[in-house]
């Protein structure tokens, strides 16, 4: 499945924009909503006043999960305003993402902490055991429904 096809069959949970002085910072994950223990792709996309991507930037990104600092991406240059990073959240609840950017064509820094909220992997089994339980009920009643059909007496006249 392709990525377009994905985000517009499941919109992103885990989304959030913030306009920092002349900049914009959005960050969205992939799966929408994190699981405890599966892959996350984490994208962040850099704009300034305009909504246009700033070309070249020095970033940072550090997780935190408690207070407790799990784990610290160090600075790196990217250009086009796109940053993506993988991870895998070993714990549930919310998260911390604290994002430093540093515009190296203006030498301003922007920073801002994100809230992201991963699921214990119980969650999408309860999400298909609900499902199966209306698909079961929906069966049920239809099974009802047509067999009181066959058994009503016809009335011949």
């Amino acid at each position: 499945m392709g990525l377009g096809v994905y985000e517009i069959t499941y919109p992103p949970f885990s989304a959030n924009s913030v306009r920092i002085g002349n900049y914009e910072i959005q960050l969205y994950t992939m799966p929408s909503i994190p699981e405890v223990g599966k892959d996350t792709k984490i994208h962040f996309h850099f704009m300034d006043q305009d909504g246009k991507d700033i070309e070249k930037f020095r970033t940072n990104l550090k997780i935190y999960h408690s207070d407790d600092l799990l784990r610290s991406f160090p600075p790196a240059e990217y250009n086009n305003g796109k940053m993506d990073t993988n991870y895998v959240f070993e714990e549930a609840g919310n998260h911390i993402l604290r994002v430093d950017l540093l515009d190296l064509k203006n030498a301003a820094t922007a920073s801002y902490a994100f809230n992201v909220t991963v699921i214990p992997a119980y969650g999408t089994i309860f999400s298909y055991l609900i499902i199966a339980g209306i698909a079961g009920a929906t069966g049920i009643i239809t099974a009802i429904v047509i067999f009181q059909k066959k058994l009503k007496p016809k009335n011949r006249l």
